[in-house]
């Protein structure tokens, strides 16, 4: 797999690589020539993977380090200084920036780090450059045109320096110019802004998915888009919020799945998924949730309607392309559950039926992942059912008019649960290890 004109694999595959080049050799595919060239090409396991690592986080820390504290002396002294000194000061910032990227891109192409700590040094000094420039010459410019220029004018860093750096500051960047109030229903330039990283993100995704830049990138996108999507549609989903949010954390987890099926490793689509659809079913137990809520159909919401129907139409066919494993799809049936709430929510505005649905979708959900848990000695799986179960009788005690002595006699009881529980699966566990 090719990246930037380099191969590059990953730890484990470089490894199991060098397991099988003994036997390679053996057998004549390969020469024991190639199979020394090929240990010269990727170096040692340790050496692909850790120093590169740290000198590239602690390069980027740099950067930024150094670009703030120029920025800081400048803003210290910067009312002494006259107006030629100033633009000459700040346009000698970005030639020096842009000197340093330029010649790492002519001499230093093939390292990662020396490229995204200019990378990163040029996306800051072009941000200092127009805010010092504009402050200069008093040119009119709100927060929304300079972070929106920012972003653009750094964007082909992202891709002529091959840099995540700049790729998850840009992100950021466009998160927080939508987090501002500038974007809205009527206005989806986030929607171009943040596409803009994602041709970028696929070529990752082809070239090493596994990578820890790869990993980093994908855990600032995937936040990055709920916070986007929110600042975007936040006067739009008083109606349908929840059932929209439900399906968006079930085709993320979904994602997961299928695209990391066997080998996710530290990447966010399953996690992140995960924990929102099982926070939306706990939420939406609750009756006062429900009895505010009012389902209605007018002629503004018909589009709300449509989206949300496309949305429940792509989890239900992702649940068909998992149908044979029931362990995901009770999570990704989380949505068309929350749709029934909406559903009885529409005929029966108290809320009670709505409520009743989701309690008993989150006790049922509850014991089907502690099952799980204790069929398959699996104590991750066992203690976030415990958790679930515990979340929902703690709710319901807050619902209920009960005294604290029995609120309190019946979470000691739980929290024994929860400890004889791991005991005796940790003792069935290694009771069968040793068997084998």
């Amino acid at each position: 797999m090719k990246c930037n004109g380099e191969l590059r694999m990953d730890k484990k595959a470089i490894a199991w690589l060098y397991d099988q080049l003994p036997e390679l050799v053996d057998k004549g595919i390969i020469s024991a020539e190639s199979a020394e060239r090929l240990k010269n090409h990727y170096g040692s396991v340790a050496a692909t993977t850790g120093t590169r690592t740290f000198l590239l986080v602690f390069g980027v820390i740099g950067a930024l380090l150094v670009g703030l504290g120029i920025i800081l002396i400048l803003a210290h002294n910067w009312e002494q200084l006259t107006k030629l000194n100033r633009l000459m000061i700040s346009v000698g910032l970005l030639v020096v920036a842009q000197t340093a990227a330029g010649s790492v891109l002519w001499f230093k192409a093939d390292s990662p780090v020396w490229r995204e700590t200019t990378a990163t040094l040029q996306l800051l000094m072009v941000g200092a450059a127009m805010a010092l420039v504009g402050q200069t010459y008093h040119l009119a410019e709100n927060a929304d045109a300079f972070l929106r220029t920012w972003m653009l004018l750094s964007l082909p860093l992202m891709y002529l320096m091959n840099s995540v750096s700049v790729a998850v500051l840009y992100t950021i960047g466009v998160t927080v110019w939508a987090a501002g109030g500038y974007a809205d229903i009527s206005n989806q330039w986030i929607w171009v802004l943040f596409g803009l990283v994602l041709p970028y993100y696929r070529n990752l995704l082809q070239n090493n998915r596994y990578a820890n830049a790869t990993v980093i990138l994908s855990w600032v996108l995937t936040i990055c888009f709920y916070f986007c999507f929110a600042a975007a549609f936040s006067q739009d989903l008083a109606r349908l919020g929840m059932l929209i949010y439900s399906c968006l954390f079930a085709l993320t987890y979904l994602c997961g799945v299928l695209w990391f099926s066997g080998r996710e490793g530290w990447m966010p689509f399953r996690p992140v998924g995960l924990a929102g659809s099982i926070f939306l079913t706990f939420f939406l137990t609750f009756h006062d949730i429900w009895s505010h809520l009012q389902v209605s159909r007018d002629a503004g919401s018909g589009v709300l309607y449509l989206f949300a129907a496309v949305l429940l139409a792509l989890v239900i066919g992702g649940m068909l392309r998992v149908r044979n494993n029931p362990g995901v799809r009770q999570f990704a049936l989380i949505p068309c559950v929350i749709g029934a709430g909406y559903l009885v929510q529409y005929f029966d505005g108290s809320g009670i039926g709505a409520t009743l649905i989701l309690n008993a979708y989150m006790l049922g959900l509850s014991i089907s992942v502690i099952a799980a848990g204790v069929r398959e000695y699996n104590l991750a799986k066992l203690n976030l059912g415990m958790l679930m179960v515990a979340a929902l009788i703690i709710a319901r005690f807050f619902d209920m008019d009960v005294s604290f002595i029995v609120r309190g006699v019946l979470f000691v009881l739980a929290g024994i649960g929860f400890l004889v529980t791991n005991v005796v699966i940790v003792r069935r566990k290694a009771g069968g290890q040793h068997e084998k």
